[in-house]
């Protein structure tokens, strides 16, 4: 058994290559397509490799949600144990082998972050056609910080500016140090800059210069309202990428109702079961499921590298909830590189 602490992931997922970066892409793009092609009515219930079932949780006395999330591709099971409380969000992810074997235990935090900007990733790259070159991130989390450290790593020569917007400030404060420093002298040719809504008195000016020079909006956070409007945008049209991965529950909403119709009455997203029940979004807007798209049919499709057709005057927005399946690839991918790598530890006799 292979066990990989919350530094040791952090030190594979920071010092990755681009063509690692692409190899993740490629492994959760696969996992995708597995996933919606057996998701079809067709595919008997037997015949099925990949199974999600709901997870399950409860909350202790001491106010901490614990959950646990099973998943299964037949090759490979995993077991993703979360507590969230007070004290943020902390777990593992277990993963095992087809027998029942304890192969490796990885911290949860990082893997879930990451890989949510990996969903994002998948689409992204199929748009070649779309500028690169001003990228808005909405939000302080991991999540918002992943969006930022891949498309970097997989657009260093396109992207120009990446721009943090926040609620508040504080986080912002702590990035600075430990994340835009960092990545300003990775990238010097790319300015890297932030701002919070709590303490700037010209907030709603410079987020419209923003939304109005962006090519790329990275929108993840747990917002009840949409963080600006559609007619925000249309100020200076363009064609743009817009991700949605921070709402997760039917009262949440970061875009409102014309912006997500704003890809032509398409929504891309990683599962229409998952996205119909949990986004705000679609929900508010009445969209059906004959209006979205699923990554892994949308892969299925495609050779490896081939672009998306994207109508004119139309944007690309992709509605991610997120799935057990993308924990299991990308953590077995994880503790393959940490034990190449010689990071970890590793127990015998399990």
């Amino acid at each position: 058994m292979h066990i990989l602490s919350e530094p040791d992931v952090t030190r594979v997922f920071r010092n990755l290559t681009q063509k690692q970066c692409q190899d993740f892409v490629k492994v959760l793009g696969n996992a995708l397509v597995g996933y919606s092609a057996e998701s079809q009515p067709s595919v008997p219930a037997s015949e099925k490799l990949i199974h999600q079932p709901l997870r399950t949780g409860f909350l202790t006395k001491d106010n901490n949600t614990c959950l646990f999330m099973p998943v299964s591709n037949t090759a490979t099971t995993a077991v993703k144990v979360v507590t969230v409380g007070q004290a943020g969000i902390q777990g593992t992810i277990n993963v095992f082998s087809p027998e029942g074997r304890l192969q490796g235990l990885l911290a949860a935090a990082e893997v879930t972050a990451f890989r949510t900007a990996l969903a994002s990733m998948t689409l992204f790259v199929r748009c070649n056609s779309l500028r690169k070159e001003n990228v808005v991130v909405m939000g302080s989390g991991r999540q918002a910080e992943w969006h930022a450290r891949l498309a970097l790593l997989l657009y260093p020569d396109l992207i120009r500016r990446v721009t943090f917007i926040n609620r508040g400030h504080k986080r912002l404060e702590e990035m600075e140090s430990d994340v835009f420093s960092e990545l300003r002298k990775r990238y010097p040719d790319t300015s890297i800059s932030a701002f919070a809504k709590e303490g700037t008195s010209d907030y709603d000016a410079k987020l419209l210069g923003e939304l109005q020079a962006s090519d790329v909006i990275f929108s993840c956070t747990p917002s009840s309202e949409p963080n600006f409007s559609f007619s925000d945008l249309q100020s200076v049209p363009k064609q743009r990428f817009i991700s949605l991965i921070g709402s997760y529950k039917p009262h949440m909403h970061e875009i409102d109702t014309e912006t997500l119709l704003s890809g032509g009455g398409k929504v891309y997203v990683d599962s229409k079961s998952a996205c119909l029940e949990e986004s705000g979004e679609l929900i508010t807007a009445n969209v059906k499921e004959d209006q979205l798209i699923e990554m892994g049919d949308l892969l299925g499709t495609k050779g490896s590298s081939e672009s998306i057709d994207i109508p004119d005057g139309c944007n690309v927005i992709f509605k991610c909830v997120g799935m057990g399946l993308m924990d299991l690839v990308v953590g077995k991918k994880l503790l393959d590189i940490g034990s190449e790598q010689g990071l970890g530890t590793h127990v015998d006799g399990f």
